[in-house]
């Protein structure tokens, strides 16, 4: 089926992408080989404020959704959770370790006093051995007992007190290695460092022109390669790269005297979100996540010089801030990207001082005839006013979220289809189908009438027809090219099935509420809606990898007399 979102975390683009991020769209699961971000889910007090290694998550409410920079199926890492909320009147404070493996969804309820297995806040509390290393009233005991032998061999007795001692020392030495191995401080959640392809880095800097006598900074700069490719190939006269993570920054300075263009780069260890000029630059590159770059757009419109460019690989700057170019180019494995480019404007305050003295001039005109005249002056000026203020046109963009597409695994598929109680007769609708494998299923192997398929991606729906052609289903089947947030009615379905972001499924919600007949089923794969409408049944299940599903069960129950 079909979508898996990105944590963010907000984060967090991810997911930014230095990041999605997140980068981010997730690869196939299916492809255990590449490393690919893992997805976390915690539940917490929904009024807690959250940090992950020290870093402040900004997500609000009850469930918080992060994404980890990429890892190999099977490979673990560990981050620590601290969290504050006010209960009885009373602020609590609460810390938990967390593990989490490449390749598999990690859920933890937080919520609970005692969680089960999943959080490991304990184990990491007795690696660090702080009671251990207390082992000093191991040495008050000896010198008891020496006291009492002392007449005897004194020196005898003495001298082992001292080996032990050189012993213990060694056995806290190891103890003090796993510490290093938790600098989880350098890894941001929200930000995964994920090179961009060169292809990609040459089309970003074409696209903000870059040319001699500019200097380029690109926030987030991994290993380096956009500023170095700047100054090298398209002789920017200065590159200037900001990175949080230090060994990046290292690689970035070593990759740079490689290329010979070390005394036209700068690279800085930081937090990019903590600048606060940029007045330096002519053109900005980025990869990061949605949130980050709303976060810096305040800095890169306040600061940047008229005429400067900011390129942003992947993601945008908001409804509120419209790229003037969007374009798709593919790298060298022929996935593709989009980039965006901004201009900074000429201010617009001199535009309005002369439209001010007009209206200060034609009242004047008008004042002098008759009195009525500023009448119909002011209706005319009150349309002005209301375009501004009706400008939440942006909101019908909002309405689209982009699901990166993840395949649900044909063991899930199945499951879900016996949770929904697929059987003949059955109108089985997929919302964000995918290669339509959910629909052409349950007419094949569990005698639905019908299935409907919805996707947003045109590569997707060439690709359901083809399967359900293959299947020789197609006369059962049906797929349709369109968004699923601007669908009004799913009257006709008897199941819905959904694999969606949960700001997707929660925006879904009223929608089948409202048009869903009695007694109709909905599963989705991972993800809930809203609080006020539970889940009837849940259960777990774990694909061909081993890798766990979670999917949930509602029915439409029959209106209240």
């Amino acid at each position: 089926m079909s979508r898996l979102p990105q944590l963010k975390f907000s984060l967090g683009l991810p997911f930014s992408l230095a990041a999605l991020l997140l980068a981010v769209t997730l690869g196939s699961l299916s492809s255990a080989q590449e490393p690919s971000p893992v997805l976390i889910y915690l539940t917490v007090p929904a009024d807690a404020k959250l940090a992950v290694d020290g870093v402040p998550v900004s997500q609000t409410g009850p469930e918080r959704r992060l994404i980890t920079p990429p890892f190999r199926i099977g490979e673990k890492a560990q981050y620590t959770i601290a969290f504050t909320f006010v209960k009885d009147g009373k602020t609590v404070s609460v810390e938990r370790v967390i593990q989490v493996e490449g390749g598999k969804t990690s859920r933890f309820d937080l919520s609970k006093d005692e969680p089960k297995g999943v959080v490991k806040k304990e184990e990491p509390k007795v690696t660090p051995n702080k009671e251990e290393p207390k082992v000093p009233p191991m040495k008050e005991e000896p010198k008891v007992t020496p006291k009492k032998e002392e007449p005897k061999v004194t020196p005898k007795k003495e001298e082992p007190k001292v080996t032990p001692k050189k012993e213990e020392p060694k056995k806290e030495e190891p103890k003090v290695t796993p510490k290093k191995e938790e600098p989880k401080k350098a890894v941001r959640l929200d930000v995964p460092y994920v090179p961009t392809p060169d292809k990609v880095v040459e089309e970003m800097l074409k696209l903000a022109g870059v040319k001699e006598g500019d200097v380029v900074y690109d926030l987030g700069c991994g290993d380096g390669r956009i500023v170095i490719t700047a100054v090298k190939k398209f002789k920017a006269k200065k590159g200037v790269g900001i990175e949080l993570a230090p060994e990046r920054v290292k690689l970035s300075k070593e990759n740079a005297e490689k290329a010979g263009v070390s005394g036209k780069i700068e690279i800085r260890e930081g937090d990019v979100l903590k600048l606060t000029d940029l007045s330096e630059a002519s053109v900005v590159t980025m990869y990061l996540l949605p949130d980050v770059n709303l976060k810096l757009k305040p800095i890169l419109m306040k600061t940047l010089k008229p005429g400067s460019r900011i390129v942003s690989h992947d993601f945008d700057m908001g409804d509120e801030w419209k790229p003037e170019k969007e374009i798709t180019v593919k790298d060298e494995e022929g996935k593709e990207h989009g980039l965006y480019l901004w201009i900074i404007p000429e201010p617009k305050q001199p535009e309005i001082k002369k439209k001010d003295e007009a209206k200060k001039e034609e009242p004047k005109k008008k004042d002098e005839p008759k009195k009525e005249k500023p009448v119909p002056f002011e209706k005319n000026t009150k349309p002005t006013p209301k375009k501004e203020e009706v400008k939440p046109a942006p909101k019908k963009d909002e309405s689209t979220i982009k699901v990166p597409y993840v395949p649900t695994p044909h063991a899930v598929v199945d499951e879900m289809l016996k949770l929904g109680g697929v059987k003949e007769g059955d109108v089985v609708y997929d919302l964000g189908c995918g290669d339509g494998r959910i629909v052409i299923t349950a007419v094949k192997s569990f005698k639905a009438k019908r299935g409907v398929g919805v996707d947003l991606d045109p590569e997707r729906i060439k690709e359901s027809k083809q399967g359900a052609k293959d299947a020789k289903v197609e006369d059962k089947v049906e797929f349709r090219q369109g968004d699923v947030l601007k669908i009004d009615s799913v009257a006709d379905a008897t199941v819905v099935m959904l694999y969606m972001f949960p700001e997707v499924n929660e925006r879904l919600q009223p929608m089948l509420q409202k048009t869903l007949k009695p007694g109709s089923r909905v599963v989705s794969h991972d993800f809930l809606m809203r609080d006020d409408w539970k889940p009837e049944k849940e259960i777990t299940i774990k694909d061909a990898t081993g890798q766990e599903h979670t999917l949930f069960l509602w029915t439409i129950p029959s209106p209240k007399k």
